[in-house]
């Protein structure tokens, strides 16, 4: 068996993230996630089974990485506004600065790629969003609404303006994320 080593293993999955992010999945092969690594495509069978695994463990690596960017410094001794607040300043924060794994998590979490397990266990990484969510219901502070109703408004508003962002069609201001806060506490919140 071949020794694994963490800068390899790292490359691929950098280069993978790269890759699929600029040429979508269909058109980004082992092959080419290997000469983008620069290391032999046998190479990554040492590492990852098929593109399905790989796929599936980078999706969670960034997922567990996002999470923990997005959950930093929310505790349960802060207010639920305060915490919310938070949360979706580093939501806005992580995706700002790490562009490439925003549009991968974005365009993976909507393919069929994305096995069942794997969902359920990047779901588990933001488990204190979902405790506050829980505790914002039960401090009357947000409305009697489902956990996908709560993320589509709170998250989906401010991934389409970071989007547009990316693109060059609007620059995010202090202004508009104040503004884009505030209608997305408001829809949430009784």
């Amino acid at each position: 068996m071949r020794h694994k080593d963490d800068k390899k293993n790292q490359a691929i999955c950098d280069a993978a993230i790269e890759l699929i992010t600029a040429n979508g999945f269909a058109d980004t092969s082992m092959s080419k996630i290997a000469k983008t690594a620069n290391v032999s495509p046998a190479t990554i069978y040492v590492y990852f089974e098929n593109k399905e695994n790989l796929l599936n463990k980078i999706y969670l690596f960034v997922k567990q990485e996002m999470s923990a960017e997005i959950l930093k410094g929310v505790n349960q001794n802060l207010s639920v506004e305060k915490a919310f607040k938070m949360i979706w300043n580093n939501y806005y924060q992580y995706a700002i600065k790490n562009p490439v794994r925003f549009a991968f998590t974005e365009q993976f979490a909507n393919s069929p790629m994305v096995d069942r397990i794997c969902k359920d266990e990047s779901s588990s990484y933001f488990k204190p969003m979902l405790d506050l969510f829980n505790r914002g219901k039960e401090e009357k502070v947000f409305k009697e609404i489902s956990l996908e109703i709560f993320t589509a408004f709170t998250f989906a508003p401010l991934t389409g303006l970071i989007k547009e962002h990316f693109s060059g069609a609007l620059i995010l201001d202090e202004k508009m994320l104040e503004t884009a806060y505030k209608i997305a506490w408001d829809a949430v919140t009784n």
